[in-house]
Formats: C-alpha cells, structure tokens, sequence
C-alpha cells in the first residue's frame, strides 16, 4: 500500500525526505535520484548503479527495452491506482 507523507518545499526549492522513507530506500546523503512528473505526480526513486541493472538484465533474460516497456507499464498501473 502507497504510504504519503506531506514535506514542505524550501525558498530553495528543496526538499527533506522523511528518514523512513531514506532508510527503507537506502537513500544517503549524495544519492542520485529519477524525477518523473506524470499527470500532475512527482514520482521519485534512487538511482541504480550500473553494475545492478546489468545483473538485473542477466537475470532476467530479457533486452534493456523490453525492461524499460515493462517499467513504464508499471508506472502506468501505480499512476492508474492513485488516482
């Protein structure tokens, strides 16, 4: 189930993201983050470094596009269900 937390946007335009949430996600401070905006959403998660989406793709069996398809479908759903 999504959980929401409400954060308060600085002068600076920046953000603290609740420890919870940095430790549930491994984010540390200097983390690389993907920032998608999608129908009014701001959709954030850490970067993977390139050695685990390459074991990822190894694992998987299948082509980089097929997993980008795959994750957009994903976002699509996620989207879909929050609103």
């Amino acid at each position: 189930m999504p959980k929401e937390e409400v954060v308060t946007v600085t002068t600076k335009g920046q953000i603290t993201l609740p420890s919870e949430i940095r430790e549930q996600l491994n984010i540390k401070k200097g983390s690389r983050m993907v920032v998608l905006i999608e129908g009014g959403w701001i959709f954030m998660r850490p970067v993977k470094r390139l050695s685990e989406l390459r074991g990822i793709l190894k694992e998987t069996g299948k082509t980089s596009e097929e997993l980008v398809r795959e994750i957009r479908q994903e976002w699509d759903e996620k989207l879909e269900e929050l609103t």
